[in-house]
């Protein structure tokens, strides 16, 4: 049997395949560039497979994002989701000596790709992008952009998974290779961070290999990667470059390496940037869409520098890794900067969960703020960590508010603190529970007393649209409440209660996007409880 028809039988299964699909998700890498009515996109790449979706960004909030959209024949949205615009970039450089930051400021992106997960089985009949433009005052709305460019019809994509599987076939064996570092479970239900190095060369993979375990080491060193290890697959990608280092603009230094990694991008010094296709072409053709969650990508340079956003950048000097975790707090755990230099936006609520517009006790991370700390929280008043509300934030000097004086997200070198680490352990714990399964609290109270859940910080959820589903249950012959609060942006506010006169309560709430907690109070009488809590997903 000859290759061509090895080829064509090939198709026809994987035709057979898509056609008889009744679950499955489809992973899509899509290229943007600048059009004239904004962004045009067009599919490179598409997978199908059983593996988790994208999560959603949050709605609202000063950053542009793009909504993915998938439609039945009758046009009605069966699943959507927020990703990044991948155009509105954010940079920054930080003071190698200080830990402080130097250079803060935004810049377009004119093309690159982005890779979403988006369900496809038979109900689908399209997937369509929207872009969203900002209003006054940080307003925003959804503006679809020209059919042509954004609606890609069940038919289109069908054949962009042939070609995908067939470009597979007909292509050499890829040049990359991949080794799994710490293997702790399935991958749809961890997160994977994969580290690839560019800019060395076949004769130094030896090199490659010994850099690349320094900066997994100290990755894995950081504390708030210690305590959630057990939530994390890493993988080391091996590629070779035709020649050894990075491009040196500003120096007159130009290499010809896998991936374009070049420093003085944008005509700063420190800011190191890489061609994302590249990466992606590279990473996608040994890692699944599952297995790719968080790319790292270290240059083979001394020289200082690195950069975030949707592939996180770090050379080889010593204290890059600081960069890269401050990178990674942006891009793996959704934090703002906590700094106060750069443009100052104040038209909306910030989506992120770690700066606020209120600075009092009713901000996002109030209940983690001791009674005995003033609110708005004076410079040097309490030791370093304290959480209150401590003013200058995301580019603001004045008007915002970040939960502790310093950290790392505000200088590199500091601790997480609890407020950020609450955040990160509540994103490693989504991996945790890939089906967005209900969540048990046990604990006990005293005749009046509360309690919260999720009791471990921040002490909220961000949950999206839906049904928010909570059964309480608690000892015979008491009489505790069940209650949901949401954050109103300025306060939270009781939305659902169930208050019976026993121990047994239920709320089935239907709700929009935003922060959530549950509070269960004692009315009378004092014993163990169980609440057990469901959140649609954000």
């Amino acid at each position: 049997m000859n290759a061509i028809k090895l080829i064509l039988m090939f198709v026809a299964a994987m035709v057979a395949q898509i056609n008889a699909a009744h679950a499955g998700n489809i992973s899509l890498r899509v290229a943007y560039s600048d059009g004239r009515q904004g962004a045009s996109f067009t599919p490179v790449h598409a997978e199908l497979g059983e593996f988790a979706l994208t999560p959603s960004l949050a709605d609202g909030g000063q950053t542009e994002k793009w909504r993915v959209v998938a439609k039945n024949a009758q046009g009605a949205v069966i699943h959507e989701v927020l990703v990044r615009n991948a155009q509105q970039r954010h940079i920054e450089a930080f003071d190698p000596k200080t830990g402080a930051i130097e250079v803060s400021q935004q810049v377009r992106q004119a093309d690159g790709v982005f890779e979403v997960s988006m369900p496809f089985d038979t109900n689908i009949a399209s997937i369509e992008i929207q872009q969203q433009s900002m209003g006054a005052a940080g307003d925003t709305r959804m503006t679809p952009v020209p059919p042509q460019q954004t609606v890609f019809d069940r038919a289109a994509l069908e054949k962009m998974l042939r070609s995908s599987q067939l470009a597979r076939m007909q292509a050499p064996p890829p040049a990359a290779t991949v080794t799994t570092i710490v293997n702790n479970g399935p991958a749809n239900a961890r997160m994977d961070l994969v580290f690839v190095g560019d800019g060395y060369t076949a004769a130094e993979m030896g090199k490659w290999r010994t850099d690349a375990q320094r900066v997994i080491d100290g990755f894995l060193a950081d504390p708030l990667f210690v305590a959630n290890r057990a939530s994390m697959n890493v993988h080391r990608v091996d590629v070779a470059s035709n020649q050894s280092g990075a491009d040196e603009p500003d120096k007159g230094v130009y290499r010809d390496t896998a991936m374009d990694g070049s420093f003085y991008c944008y005509n700063i010094d420190r800011l190191l940037c890489v061609n994302s296709t590249k990466v992606h072409n590279i990473i996608g053709s040994v890692l699944a869409p599952d297995q790719r969650d968080v790319i790292v990508v270290v240059s083979n340079s001394t020289r200082y520098g690195g950069s975030g956003g949707e592939i996180a950048t770090l050379s080889m000097n010593a204290q890059s890794v600081e960069i890269a975790l401050h990178e990674i707090g942006h891009t793996a755990f959704a934090l703002a900067d906590e700094y106060d230099y750069g443009t100052c936006n104040q038209g909306a609520e910030p989506t992120s969960s770690n700066v606020s517009l209120n600075g009092t006790r009713n901000v996002k991370w109030g209940r983690l703020i001791a009674s005995t700390t003033a609110v708005p929280t004076g410079l040097g008043q309490y030791p370093n960590g304290t959480v209150g509300t401590f003013q200058g934030a995301q580019y603001c000097k004045t008007g915002k508010y970040r939960p502790t004086e310093n950290s790392r997200m505000r200088t590199l070198g500091y601790p997480w603190h609890a407020v950020n680490e609450g955040l990160a352990r509540a994103v490693f714990a989504s991996y945790g529970q890939p089906t967005g399964g209900p969540v048990t609290q046990t604990g006990s109270l005293t005749n009046g007393a509360t309690a919260n859940a999720p009791s471990a910080s921040p002490g909220y959820i961000q949950a999206g649209n839906g049904t928010f589903s909570i059964q309480l249950s608690g000892p015979a012959g008491t009489d505790f409440d069940l209650y949901l609060y949401k954050y109103s942006g300025s306060a939270w506010t009781k939305v659902a209660s169930s208050e019976g006169s026993a121990s047994t309560e239920a709320i089935n709430y239907a709700g929009t996007a935003g922060y959530y907690y549950v509070q269960v109070k004692s009315y009378s009488g004092s014993g163990n409880y169980s609440v057990t809590y469901l959140f649609p997903p954000q």
